[in-house]
């Protein structure tokens, strides 16, 4: 089994790492239109709140594990979002840890906190295609599951680095939802921890569309 799931993560980081490959490099040969706009006339223009909730499906170790995150920030002429997220493990995985003379059982945690960007390369209502990269400093850690105990064992810093692509589709002009795809890299200042983190990562997305919404408020109000 071991080998098995290690043929079957192995398989997927390739093809997460090739399809981000390919998608990069098509926006690269169409920048020429989808850059028409200046960044310099872009962050110009009037900036509108910006709320994000995504649900990321990813591996540790070979084992499904599903991320949750919110993220907030500035969204720049409906093309460019620069904000902060917060992401953790919501997947209830274990890893064995000594406790007194034998074995315990302890919950992987890991957390993230970091700067996010987005550019919005192609619109046609109601698709909307996006590129992005979150980049993430939190911890990684293990709690006992046993007893009233909140010990951090095998706490350690961790640096996050997710590069992905996303499509969104708009319902009623207020909201969207959408999936992604992405990878996941994560450099852990130890290993005590014996799991692998780094992993491709499936999204499915949820925004509301402040830029449709404020100007029905600001309407409402005068």
């Amino acid at each position: 089994m071991p080998y098995f799931r290690g043929m079957k993560m192995s398989w997927l980081k390739r093809f997460a790492l090739g399809v981000l490959f390919v998608f990069t490099n098509s926006i690269c040969e169409a920048q020429a239109v989808n850059l028409s706009d200046s960044l310099k006339d872009i962050f110009k223009s009037k900036p509108s709140p910006s709320l994000k909730l995504d649900s990321r499906n990813s591996f540790v170790t070979g084992q499904s594990a599903r991320m949750a995150g919110i993220k907030a920030g500035a969204s720049f002429k409906k093309t460019m979002v620069i904000g902060f997220g917060y992401s953790w493990l919501l997947s209830d995985l274990n890893q064995p840890t000594p406790v007194g003379y034998g074995l315990g059982e302890s919950r992987i945690n890991m957390r993230y906190f970091g700067p996010f960007v987005e550019y919005s390369y192609f619109r046609k209502y109601p698709w909307e295609s996006i590129i992005g990269a979150n980049l993430g400093y939190g911890y990684i850690f293990l709690r006992p599951t046993e007893g009233t105990s909140k010990e951090k064992i095998w706490r350690t810093n961790a640096f996050v680095y997710e590069p992905s692509m996303a499509i969104d589709y708009k319902i009623g002009g207020w909201v969207a939802v959408g999936v992604g795809l992405g990878y996941r890299l994560v450099i852990r200042g130890s290993k005590d921890i014996e799991q692998n983190f780094t992993a491709p990562v499936y999204v499915l997305r949820f925004r509301i569309l402040f830029d449709k919404i404020e100007p029905i408020i600001r309407k409402e109000l005068e």
